[in-house]
């Protein structure tokens, strides 16, 4: 096949304050032995000379494009070169990245020997700062099921047919860490995925980049939010593989859910006291997108000073809307109450009356009603925050 009947391959590279490391990574590009190619480099607005590099190589390459406008961040810049990317194939590789020689050839090769295939990974070397190879990533054969379990392809890797991602329509802008494994997840359920056993990418690990200093703030909550929503359940090698949000410390995981800006689920209104303790009825408006609705409200509660078996258990029931939803019998001093929610509702109101009312088992809240136990915790979940939770309550 001529070079000119070969498919044009797009290389799109989102950018900020990369200068250190840019000009290898477009340099990895441009060498390519590959003849039809061209690389948009889409930049956040960088202020570290980035941009002198980027018109440098814009005057002296005609494959090369670049655009510098402020942006939402990753996941947007991607989406805007993939709407602006010519060609039939798509790389995406990261401004401090870089291919390892032959490898855009190696991926057009395989994808034009199986037209069956929507994208290609190969296996990709980890490097520091300094490019010296540190690592393998454990890249391996991709599937759905398979993904579940792992995320086996290394993203500078990979090669996708633009009628793919036009499908998949690009990835999840609401996703700043994972968006990657997350499209993967999606391109498994209606395509296949090819693998070619050779190196085609180095992925750099330093300092300063996000694999390093987001994967357990942003990372593993993206993760673990992706599995719940495509798969509606957590392996437990992902559990183990992060003890510390086992057992109650998943509040914690779910606490930095909430803190996303994509959070949908949420609580409006609360007639909890300060010091967390219930009123006889305790109210809770709760709010949510159509989009993601409410699944559940979690309340973990607790009665201070009572043995870890009560004497005496006690009945809370929950209203919600004004329509009883369900009643629970308090038996432990420790306890938690997961309130179903319907979907279908955008706003609910939450009410949960207690059968306790005594505030002299209380002397230091004085003349203080209250349903007699602590609502510690009070956390509005949607369906995807729900599987996380029980999958990490059950570990």
């Amino acid at each position: 096949m001529s070079s000119g009947q070969l498919p044009l391959v797009s290389i799109v590279t989102p950018s900020f304050n990369q200068a250190r490391f840019i000009r290898e990574t477009i340099n990895s590009v441009l060498l390519q032995d590959y003849p039809n190619l061209e690389m948009l480099v889409i930049d956040g607005g960088s202020t570290d000379g980035t941009l002198a590099i980027l018109q440098e190589y814009a005057s002296a390459d005609s494959r090369f494009r670049y655009i510098s406008e402020p942006d939402n961040g990753q996941s947007h810049a991607l989406n805007k070169g993939f709407a602006m990317a010519q060609g039939s194939i798509i790389g995406w590789l990261n401004s401090d990245d870089t291919y390892l020689p032959g490898a855009i050839r190696k991926a057009v090769h395989a994808l034009l020997q199986h037209p069956a295939w929507g994208m290609v990974h190969g296996k990709c070397q980890v490097i520091n700062e300094h490019s010296q190879a540190v690592n393998t990533f454990p890249s391996s054969h991709a599937d759905a099921k398979q993904l579940y379990y792992t995320c086996c392809i290394c993203q500078p890797a990979a090669f996708i047919r633009r009628n793919v991602i036009t499908h998949m329509k690009g990835v999840d802008e609401k996703l700043h860490f994972c968006m990657d494994y997350e499209l993967w997840m999606r391109i498994a359920k209606f395509h296949q995925i090819g693998f070619v056993p050779e190196f085609f990418a180095n992925a750099r690990i330093h300092a300063t980049c996000k694999s390093t200093t987001q994967w357990h703030s942003v990372g593993i909550p993206e993760v673990f939010k992706s599995l719940a929503k495509h798969y509606s359940s957590i392996p437990s090698g992902w559990i183990s593989h992060v003890s510390q949000y086992r057992g109650m410390g998943v509040i914690d995981l779910l606490k930095i859910f909430k803190s996303f800006p994509s959070n949908s689920t949420r609580i409006t209104s609360i007639n909890r006291f300060p010091d967390t303790w219930a009123p006889p009825v305790l109210r809770t408006i709760i709010q949510s997108d159509p989009d993601k609705p409410a699944h559940i409200l979690l309340i973990k509660g607790k009665i201070p000073g009572a043995p870890a078996k009560l004497p005496k258990p006690f009945q809370l029931t929950a209203l919600v809307n004004g329509v009883r939803a369900k009643s629970f019998t308090v038996e432990k001093s420790q306890f938690a109450l997961e309130i179903p929610l319907d979907p279908r509702t955008n706003v609910h109101r939450v009410d949960i009356a207690s059968s306790l009312t005594a505030p002299a088992t209380v002397p230091h809240l004085q003349n203080k009603l209250v349903g007699g136990y602590q609502a510690e915790e009070v956390i509005p979940l949607s369906h995807d925050e729900f599987v996380v939770y029980q999958a990490f309550s059950r570990a």
